[in-house]
């Protein structure tokens, strides 16, 4: 009896201070929950031996009963008790240890059970309506009632105006717009959309024109219960929808009713424009250049930014808008006056801006990326952001410039927070490819190239990119239907080109010449072009001169790019291979080496160079640097195959060793 009493009060001063003192050391919760198991099972255990042993003072002694009848226990019966006892013993041990089990298993589940019900209710508290972040708004695509579809950019603009002047506030918090304008058109419980955009109201409305007349109609939305907290209709000239837009913003301040701090009252007064006309013209060039990247709907956005200029020539967003554009041409075209038409208007977005909005800066960061400036590029993104932390745009270029820096781990995270952002922004999906393509992951390219052509199917940008994947990728077939289907939707310099450097390297030289010729039709000033066409006129008999002359042009315009952006390591290495043709092979052949220095030997380079080498005869030392680019690159062997200029090393067994296992 006194082992069982001795068991309980020990076992209960043990329980009390593992309560105490195992959270506090870091000791596992599931502890103190198995000292009690041990203990439970242990109980029978104890009274058992309680039964069988005796404590005495001169030490532990098996009092284990013999049956006998009569009689004192003989020294050799209490020898062979031993055995006995010792057995007995250790059944008791596993039968106790048996019984922990059991105890354990059959009380985990349902405290495993308890638990994921805990997690699942901790769940389902993180999406309910109530933990929506503080202040927190969408802002829906406007309606246009007036019954002219080609002016939804007029509804369109206005809810995004709504949007920017509610988002300049850093006490609220909006989601983007592309998140909740992808609702336009839709008929939606509002409670569905403040679920799923996290916020806890929705601001929705309707615009209706006629002639010089507006009527707005806004509701501020409560999204837990789906009722009106607000609503107001404005019937008044469209000269006042600047104001209407500020007093919607500001109703929607007040109703949440959120304390302002002086900046945020300051940012939620400011206009960029007094003048009507000039904000609808910014607003359909907006839509243009938004649209697409076509150089055609690019001129028409230019055109239309301009025309905003000459109603209000202090509208610093529409310099900001012609700057993009013909940063945008600049990239199509390479021509220098695409460029500097670009420099003059950001600069004048710049001076004008005195109000610091994001997309004059975005437009400017651009500017530094093209020119070279990564880092300018960098802290003017920065402060974009830090004006409006929503802004997708922002998060593209930025995306863009930590590219230029080769930190492309955080290239990939700006790139995917903007489609975070917006998913149904093509621009995002087509920066995000263009990083792909880069990084030489040519199937996430092609993939993503693909949401580029499903969200602008009326675009060649999708197809065009889709073919050079396809194309790295070594399947021919594919990448020429993607090129000839992106002229049947919009003939342009890319797929003109594209389609050239494919007939040049099927050996037919003819067809490349047409080629990038029409792509000429497109680009004059695209030394890319000229080159190409130089290298096709090279290998049609009797057409010397008219390769010559290419390959001239071609260097002067590289030179010329290379005054905007120094630091163009691709640039400086074709201009030196166009000099090698032109029997400039010393300046040539330095060019080369600059550019693959710079490059840290990218296979390109060491590509070119070779060719270059070739032009030389030095065929040890071009075959050594295909050897190079190649295995930097495995994707260059189908070069290597039907590269015209290569077909002179078919009998060098070193070349021959490059070949892939099968043609292309």
């Amino acid at each position: 009896m006194s082992v069982v009493i001795t068991y309980a009060v020990v076992g209960w001063l043990v329980l009390q201070v593992a309560e105490l003192t195992f959270e506090p050391l870091g000791l596992p919760k599931g502890g103190v929950r198995l000292l009690i198991i041990i203990s439970i099972s242990g109980f029978p255990a104890v009274v058992f031996l309680g039964w069988i042993l005796d404590i005495k003072s001169h030490g532990v002694m098996f009092d284990l009963p013999l049956w006998q009848v009569e009689g004192a226990v003989t020294q050799k019966q209490k020898k062979a008790s031993r055995p006995l006892a010792l057995f007995l013993c250790l059944l008791v041990i596993l039968v106790t240890w048996g019984f922990a089990i059991f105890l354990n298993d059959r009380i985990q589940p349902a405290a495993t059970e308890t638990a994921s019900l805990e997690s699942e209710s901790e769940s389902k508290n993180d999406v309910n309506i109530t933990d929506f972040p503080a202040n927190s708004i969408a802002v829906l695509a406007f309606e246009n009632f007036d019954g002219q579809p080609e002016s939804n950019y007029f509804a369109d603009g206005l809810a995004e105006e709504i949007l920017n002047h509610l988002s300049s506030i850093r006490e609220l918090n909006v989601a983007a717009r592309s998140s909740s304008f992808r609702f336009r058109g839709e008929r939606v419980d509002i409670r569905e959309v403040a679920q799923l955009l996290n916020v806890g109201h929705v601001l929705e409305g309707s615009v209706r024109r006629e002639g010089n007349r507006i009527r707005i109609s806004a509701q501020l939305i409560d999204g837990k219960e789906g009722f009106n907290a607000w609503s107001k209709s404005y019937d008044r000239n469209l000269d006042d929808v600047f104001a209407i837009q500020k007093e919607i913003a500001s109703s929607v301040v007040n109703e949440l009713k959120i304390a302002l701090s002086v900046d945020s009252q300051n940012r939620l007064q400011q206009t960029q424009s007094e003048n009507i006309d000039a904000y609808i013209f910014y607003l359909q060039g907006l839509e243009k250049l938004r649209s697409s990247q076509d150089a055609e709907r690019i001129g028409t956005a230019n055109k239309l930014f301009n025309q905003a200029l000459s109603v209000d020539s202090s509208f610093s967003r529409a310099y900001a808008g012609i700057c993009e554009a013909n940063l945008a041409l600049y990239v199509i075209t390479n021509g220098i006056d695409d460029f500097t038409n670009a420099e003059v208007a950001c600069e004048k977005a710049q001076n004008l801006n005195l109000d610091s909005n994001s997309d004059v800066k975005v437009a400017l960061s651009r500017l530094y990326r093209v020119s070279g400036s990564y880092q300018k590029a960098q802290e003017i993104l920065l402060e974009a952001i830090a004006i409006s932390p929503n802004d997708v745009d922002a998060y593209i270029e930025l995306g863009e410039v930590y590219s230029a820096k080769e930190e492309f781990d955080e290239a990939e995270i700006a790139f995917l927070r903007a489609i975070d952002l917006k998913r149904n922004y093509w621009k995002a999906y087509e920066a995000l490819a263009n990083f792909y393509y880069t990084k030489k992951q040519y199937n996430n390219s092609a993939n993503t190239y693909e949401i580029v052509s499903r969200l602008t199917p009326d675009s060649s940008k999708g197809f065009l990119g889709k073919g050079s994947a396809y194309w790295m990728l070594g399947d021919t077939k594919k990448a020429l239907q993607a090129y000839e289907r992106s002229l049947e939707l919009n003939p342009s310099r890319q797929a003109y080109t594209n389609l050239g450097m494919f007939y040049y390297y099927a050996a037919q030289f003819e067809q490349a010449v047409d080629m990038q010729t029409k792509a000429l039709g497109f680009a004059k000033t695209d030394h890319r072009i000229w080159g190409r066409l130089a290298e096709s006129y090279r290998f049609i008999p009797g057409q010397e001169s008219e390769s010559q002359y290419a390959y001239k042009r071609a260097a002067e315009l590289a030179r010329d790019n290379l005054q905007v952006n120094k630091e163009d390591w691709h640039t400086r290495a074709i201009l030196g291979l166009y000099l090698v043709h032109l029997d400039k092979q010393a300046e040539g052949m330095k060019l080369l080496e600059q550019a693959i220095e710079q490059s840290r030997r990218n296979p390109e380079i060491l590509y070119f160079k070779a060719l270059a080498l070739l032009q030389e005869d030095d065929t040890e030392r071009a075959v050594s640097l295909l050897q190079e680019a190649v295995t930097l690159e495995q994707n260059y062997q189908q070069f290597i195959v039907l590269d015209p200029d290569l077909k002179r090393l078919q009998n060098d067994p070193r070349f021959m060793s490059l070949m892939p296992n099968s043609s292309l």
